[in-house]
């Protein structure tokens, strides 16, 4: 069934296929009104085991893990009919598909911004918290529960933000050892903090910077921001600014938040000047007019390489406006840095990818998977008058990307919808399993592997 999502640019669950072991995945899907299942399968497409997670009146899906033993689903009510809304976490065994009855795992007021979660990489640890705001909808700090996969409780947390000015935006992350990230974007979107809490200690350990401010004259504040726990243990941080008279784009600036060391290491600033809006504007060679400025780009991605070089993605996405109108989602600017934060290389893919407005971005954007030091990208696309996945494939060392290669699913072009991106996932470098909808099968959307040579 259709799961749309009133997040159109930022999913709530951007993953429902994860794979577990070596040789299988476990998936979530709409299978009622009421009801999401969770399924396992092998690497054969065998399906081992089904189980339900049962809605209640306006309860959503709020978020799905999986760690050694059991799979999670989340789910939020936003209002139990006491003014509460509660976030509940439904554990499943892996082994077995046994779901276990439903654990209350927060509850604030429904009044108050929405209570969410945030998961480890390894799933053994989940974060269930609640923002508490001033009058002015400004962030004076973040309370919550902390659990293991088994959904026992390990400690309840609390972060008092009160010194810190003017907070509108924290993104808040888990480490496999439950240590607790929150990043923030405060005054006035000018400054960017990240503070590391470890499990068992009261005491933070604080890192600050002020990103925006006025430069050569010009007032910048920050428009975007994107953070990511790398597999290492080191929280890395990037943000877009732009210039407050004109709304035009600034600068690209990122940073690695080194709490062991406790030290900050910055990147050399990428300024977006009308030198590089004039290399974008060559590389599209669909005709019309070009743009006259940089517009609708937000970060999507940052990637750790092996040998420590940082990819940070962002794409062109946006809508045509109006209530019916299409989502299109076109070029991705790649910018790296190498372990030292140089700046490395940096390029533009041009894709060019509509879906219309019922299906947003579900279809299309982009999946990505790093072997190596190679940066696998898959997105769904019509070129030369074939609709289906095209794979690139990008040498993270030097930049040098492929050309778009299709991979021969053939997918229908009946303008209903044919692949839900959610889906995807790489099972090894050469192993992909996705939803779609071949043009050859064109009844349904099928659960298909998609082995590359």
């Amino acid at each position: 069934m259709p799961d749309q999502s009133k997040q159109r640019y930022s999913q709530r669950v951007p993953r429902k296929t994860i794979p577990v072991g070596s040789d299988a995945f476990v998936l979530l899907s709409r299978s009622a009104a009421d009801a999401y299942t969770v399924e396992k399968y092998n690497r054969a497409l065998k399906r081992l085991w089904t189980a339900e997670v049962k809605l209640t009146g306006a309860e959503t899906i709020e978020g799905f893990v999986a760690g050694p033993e059991a799979a999670i689903v989340v789910t939020h009510r936003a209002d139990n009919g006491a003014g509460m809304q509660q976030l509940y976490g439904h554990r499943i065994n892996l082994g077995t598909g046994k779901k276990e009855a439903g654990a209350l795992l927060l509850e604030a007021p429904a009044k108050d911004r929405r209570a969410t979660v945030a998961a480890s990489a390894d799933g053994n640890r989940l974060l269930a918290y609640r923002y508490h705001t001033d009058a002015s909808h400004q962030i004076e700090h973040i309370s919550g529960s902390l659990y293991d996969g088994s959904l026992q409780k390990l400690q309840d947390t609390q972060y008092d933000l009160q010194d810190v000015p003017a907070i509108l935006s924290a993104d808040v992350q888990v480490g496999n050892g439950g240590e607790q990230y929150i990043s923030l974007l405060s005054d006035n979107m000018k400054r960017l903090t990240a503070r590391q809490y470890t499990p068992g200690s009261k005491e933070a350990k604080v890192m600050s910077v002020l990103v925006g401010g006025t430069f050569d004259g010009r007032k910048v504040y920050i428009i975007d921001s994107k953070f990511e726990l790398m597999p290492n243990g080191t929280l890395y941080g990037a943000v877009m600014t732009a210039d407050e008279a004109s709304g035009k784009y600034y600068s690209l600036k990122a940073v690695k938040f080194d709490f062991e060391a406790g030290d900050m290491v910055f990147a050399e600033e990428f300024k977006f000047t009308p030198g590089y809006l004039a290399e974008v504007n060559t590389l599209d060679k669909r005709g019309g007019d070009k743009p006259t400025r940089l517009e609708d780009i937000y970060l999507t991605d940052l990637v750790l390489t092996p040998e420590q070089r940082l990819v940070v993605i962002a794409e062109k996405k946006y809508t045509a406006g109006g209530k019916d109108a299409p989502y299109f989602a076109n070029e991705l600017h790649l910018f790296t840095y190498d372990e030292y934060m140089g700046a490395a290389w940096n390029s533009v893919l041009m894709k060019h990818q509509q879906a219309p407005a019922d299906e947003a971005f579900s279809s299309i954007s982009f999946s990505s998977y790093l072997d190596g030091n190679t940066l696998h990208l898959l997105t769904l696309e019509e070129l030369n008058g074939k609709n289906d996945l095209y794979l690139r494939q990008i040498n993270t060392k030097t930049g040098e990307a492929t050309a778009p290669k299709a991979v021969r699913l053939n997918v229908a072009d009946d303008k209903d919808l044919a692949y839900v991106k959610d889906f995807t996932a790489w099972l090894s470098e050469k192993d992909i399993v996705a939803v779609v909808r071949p043009s050859r099968k064109a009844d349904s959307l099928r659960l298909s592997r998609i082995q590359l040579k």
